[in-house]
């Protein structure tokens, strides 16, 4: 078994460590595909964040039975999610849901600088995250999320469901609130 497959795996299992190293050795890539897909008016460590969120996605969509390599796969949905960011920047419309809904495990940033019992509440809240997306999640609203973590744009969403785009964005939008609003209590 390879090390990204170990790596996935332990993450499944909530390992906060394995969290911490998997994004340690894809931060090259995350960076270098930011400063590919630049884009104008945007600060580059929001498209890294981006990049990071999307890296995070792919741990827990990929399959780890697949004949894809981890960092094939990884890289697809880095550079989709980062585009996809770019089209919605430049619209200044419908901002990414990340913008909205804290995946504080996310910022390697701070992991270095943060104590383990830091690091646990941050796991904590990111178990609370999954748990109120699994149990307060509409099947359909589950479906448009993941496609849209997948890296995929409201339209492809549209196109895959068989509705109309303001539908996606109007599920989206009602997703962020419930997330929001279950985050807040």
């Amino acid at each position: 078994m390879n090390d990204d497959i170990q790596l996935i795996e332990r993450i499944r299992k909530g390992d906060v460590n394995a969290v911490e190293e998997l994004m340690e050795k894809y931060k090259a890539l995350v960076n270098k595909l930011s400063r590919v897909f630049f884009i104008k008016g945007e600060d580059i460590e929001d498209i890294a964040q981006e990049g990071m969120i999307a890296l995070y996605n792919a741990v827990l969509t990929y399959d780890t039975h697949s004949n894809i390599a981890f960092s094939t796969y990884a890289t697809s949905c880095i550079r989709n999610r980062i585009t996809d960011y770019g089209r919605h920047s430049k619209r200044n419309k419908n901002k990414p849901l990340t913008e909205s809904v804290p995946i504080s495990v996310l910022d390697d940033r701070k992991i270095a600088e943060q104590s383990p019992e830091d690091i646990a509440i941050r796991a904590e809240e990111d178990r609370h995250l999954r748990g109120i997306i699994e149990n307060g999640l509409s099947p359909d609203e589950k479906q448009i999320l993941d496609s849209y973590y997948e890296g995929m744009s409201y339209r492809e969403i549209a196109d895959k469901i068989g509705k109309k785009t303001k539908y996606v964005d109007n599920v989206l939008q009602k997703i962020k609130r419930k997330l929001k609003k279950d985050l807040d209590k």
